[in-house]
């Protein structure tokens, strides 16, 4: 089982970067988890489209889900055109998207109609090819969910969150943590979003392997915020780079 990073900004990609996107890959399935501003060029880097089975936003808020769009485009092109990919929406999320295009396309099946397009029960665990993801609705302006994603090994990513039980639960020993720390300034109490010490809390209260730092505003020095992560945590902590790999 391995991770790909393929966005890690947070609202606004760095210069070449991209917003909230990981590549999960195990045997023969390949999971898109978001699909944020700038993600689908970087996919392109590492697969080809054909070998994305299938595709789960985690909340829609742009960041994580706006490269949909251009995705949905690619996939009308005559190359792509017995691709329909499985695409996994948070409860209301097919009518969300619908409300984001209304500005210049009007059809009830615009997605539809080259996504296989599925609302996930967050109640219920959805098996993606070889592949298990349990979510948790977690703390944040919208509904988010983190996700539990199970294969060989058992990844948990966070969404958008802030600190809730429900993110230290669903971390419960996990091989990766991979969680948001966009929370940059001291004096942010921003509550929709964790800091790095945040973030270092939450692994060591749920005894996490690793614990991988994402979801960086651009304009911002993090260097301080990962020693507190470190100190939180206790051990060594890892941040996302852009087009690695990790291997769990």
């Amino acid at each position: 089982m391995q991770l790909i990073i393929l966005g890690c900004g947070a609202a606004y990609p760095r210069p070449g970067g991209a917003c909230s996107g990981y590549l999960v890959e195990e045997r023969g399935t390949k999971l898109l988890v978001d699909c944020g501003t700038g993600v689908l060029s970087n996919l392109q880097q590492v697969v080809a489209l054909k070998d994305v089975t299938h595709i789960v936003i985690s909340h829609l808020h742009a960041d994580h889900f706006l490269d949909l769009i251009p995705y949905r485009y690619a996939l009308s092109r005559p190359m792509h055109q017995t691709l329909h990919p499985r695409l996994y929406l948070p409860p209301g999320g097919a009518e969300g998207l619908l409300k984001a295009v209304s500005a210049f396309n009007t059809s009830l099946t615009f997605f539809s109609d080259l996504f296989q397009v599925e609302e996930y029960d967050p109640g219920a665990a959805l098996k993606v090819g070889d592949l298990t993801i349990e979510f948790t609705s977690v703390k944040h302006y919208i509904t988010s969910y983190a996700m539990a994603i199970s294969g060989s090994k058992r990844m948990v990513y966070s969404a958008d969150s802030g600190v809730c039980d429900e993110l230290a639960e669903i971390a419960q020993g996990a091989d990766i943590f991979l969680c948001e720390a966009s929370r940059c300034e001291a004096e942010d109490d921003d509550w929709g979003h964790l800091s790095a010490g945040d973030a270092g809390v939450l692994a060591r209260r749920a005894k996490v392997k690793r614990l991988i730092l994402t979801h960086f505003w651009p304009d911002c020095d993090y260097s301080q915020n990962i020693e507190q992560a470190k100190a939180a945590f206790g051990k060594a902590v890892e941040v996302a780079e852009e087009l690695r790999t990790y291997i769990l």
